[in-house]
């Protein structure tokens, strides 16, 4: 390894006897190539990592926590309804508008909100969409029922029968309004996880990265020790420059780090979400990890890391043309024998 490392040395700096226009081709040659490499693999890694946390903050994780907000809702408002029916199965005389309570309505609007607003996430795929769309038709099938228990409340046996038929509705085990909304949010749980997940790509493609960015440090440094040696020019500022852009990917990667920590956060924070335990702990569930899911975004901070995707390619582009701009004249001066003629190229 450490004889790799001392041939690979020599090659950057051309103290294996390879003449001027040799050393200029093979230069070109290698710092364009590492540049394209480490910029397409650093933008890949950069950029997946940071499109998964601004999918979590701003589709994923708010339809996750509108979901169960929906379902908390509507627990708590066919409570509401089946407490009100019972009061007023007992005394006729209540008024409708006090029977059906403000409550009651208030907890349904909210469901039906928040069943809005997750579609609105554009989270949800074509087949969870229809299923949402399914579920929003069974809650207003649900309320015409309810009403129908109400208004025909001194009537017993109709009342019995369409509180009967709205329970039915809410509460199926496989296709009522709660296991619906239920399967929604699991499926939008997995799909946070994944997005969680560092995955193949970036795992794959940092190692690579880094490794063609430090080898392309080294080949401009060796570039300098050559330009000094043969050309005695003291110091490149161009090559330079790009040298010092390549403390830029120590950077990348803390922000890469602080964006996936974001992730994990936001995933912990949804996973207090549970469709079990009184309408009252579903409700404090809800409140507690929507505002862990703010807490991540806050610590994670995607906005101020979220133009590193444009500044990478950008940086290698500008690196690439500062190569050539700086070796091509060089190569295009001493691939052409001047007049007279004479002397080792």
């Amino acid at each position: 390894m450490r004889g790799l490392a001392r041939r690979f040395w020599r090659s950057a700096t051309g103290a294996d006897g390879v003449t001027t226009v040799g050393y200029l081709h093979r230069q070109l040659l290698w710092l364009l190539t590492l540049t394209a490499v480490g910029g397409v693999t650093l933008f890949g890694a950069y950029d997946e990592v940071h499109s998964d946390s601004a999918a979590i903050r701003d589709r994923t994780g708010p339809a996750v926590v509108e979901l169960a907000r929906a379902h908390t809702s509507l627990r708590q408002a066919d409570a509401t309804a089946r407490d009100h029916l019972r009061h007023r199965a007992r005394d006729h005389r209540w008024p409708d508008i006090l029977a059906r309570g403000e409550e009651y309505r208030t907890q349904l609007a909210e469901a039906r909100s928040s069943l809005a607003r997750a579609a609105a996430t554009g989270a949800l795929n074509r087949e969870d969409q229809q299923t949402l769309r399914i579920a929003s038709g069974l809650v207003d099938s649900y309320a015409l029922r309810i009403d129908g228990a109400w208004t025909q409340s001194d009537k017993a046996h109709l009342s019995l029968a369409n509180l009967s038929y709205a329970q039915t509705m809410m509460h199926a085990r496989t296709s009522g309004i709660l296991a619906r909304i239920s399967a929604l949010q699991d499926r939008q749980s997995a799909a946070l996880d994944r997005r969680q997940d560092w995955g193949a790509a970036p795992l794959l493609a940092w190692p690579v990265a880094v490794t063609a960015c430090l080898l392309l440090g080294v080949r401009l440094v060796g570039t300098q020790v050559f330009l000094r040696r043969r050309f005695r020019l003291r110091l490149s500022v161009p090559l330079a420059a790009v040298t010092v852009l390549l403390a830029a990917v120590p950077v990348l990667a803390f922000g890469t780090w602080q964006a996936h920590r974001s992730q994990t956060l936001a995933q912990d924070a949804a996973g207090l979400l549970t469709p079990d335990g009184t309408p009252g702990q579903q409700a404090a569930a809800v409140a507690a990890a929507e505002s862990g899911m703010e807490r991540a975004v806050r610590e994670g901070d995607a906005d101020a890391w979220a133009p590193g995707a444009g500044f990478v390619p950008l940086a290698a582009v500008l690196m690439a043309g500062v190569v050539v701009g700086t070796l091509q004249p060089l190569l295009v001066e001493y691939a052409v024998p001047r007049r007279p003629a004479g002397g080792h190229r």
